[in-house]
């Protein structure tokens, strides 16, 4: 496998950082271990972290919403690194479904999209508040068809509000996209296409799982 170089003049964190405060998905506990043999007043704790799948930033692989589906331990690595296209969605109305024409919009800064591109989905919902924006699944499909390999966005949900089925995670999971929810920091990107690298821990039997995702600006 070749080995991809890139020089960069630039790197931020996407990544949410998990906390004791996530009482939803995180609970801590943490012991200080006294140390017996000298120096007796060396620092020495151990944390212990109950942690739910989904805290923070996380990715879901297909075994999330498709029985028997492939979990995060199995999932292909190289889908996580490689160069990233950033969708600008911030100015569009919220709690409505973009069409394709939007999504190819905001496709036009980084040159559109194209095969094997990582996409991010920038909705800067953690400032502007108020409903989920979501994608159509006709606007995710045309996604799909343009061959990306992973999708990100900054918010904790992807579907259709109110629709159970989870249409548009099925349509990535069955298409072998894994998702990754809840970046962060997407509005402090400078250019429209950036490298990213992220990996996820190698947690067997499991649907999501945090990771840290890292965008490299050129």
């Amino acid at each position: 496998m070749k080995v991809p170089s890139f020089r960069y003049s630039r790197m931020l964190d996407l990544s949410r950082p998990i906390t004791p405060c996530d009482h939803r998905f995180v609970h801590y506990r943490t012991s200080v271990v006294e140390v017996d043999e000298p120096p007796s007043d060396r620092w020495y704790i151990t944390t212990s972290l109950e942690m739910g799948g989904h805290a923070g930033t996380h990715v879901e692989a297909p075994l999330h919403a498709i029985e028997n589906g492939t979990g995060i331990i199995d999932l292909n690595l190289e889908r996580f690194f490689g160069e990233a296209i950033v969708l600008d969605l911030s100015e569009e109305a919220q709690g409505k479904a973009l069409s394709p024409e939007q999504l190819q919009r905001a496709a036009a800064p980084g040159g559109g999209v194209r095969p094997g591109d990582i996409t991010f989905f920038r909705f800067d919902w953690d400032k502007r508040g108020g409903e989920l924006p979501y994608p159509s699944t006709d606007a995710l499909r045309w996604l799909v068809e343009q061959g990306i390999k992973l999708l990100g966005i900054d918010t904790p949900g992807l579907d259709i509000p109110g629709d159970r089925s989870l249409p548009n995670h099925h349509l990535l999971f069955t298409n072998g996209i894994p998702l990754i929810e809840s970046l962060d920091h997407l509005d402090q990107l400078q250019r429209p296409r950036v490298y990213v690298f992220a990996q996820p821990l190698p947690a067997a039997e499991t649907d999501a799982i945090p990771l840290r995702v890292l965008a490299f600006e050129g």
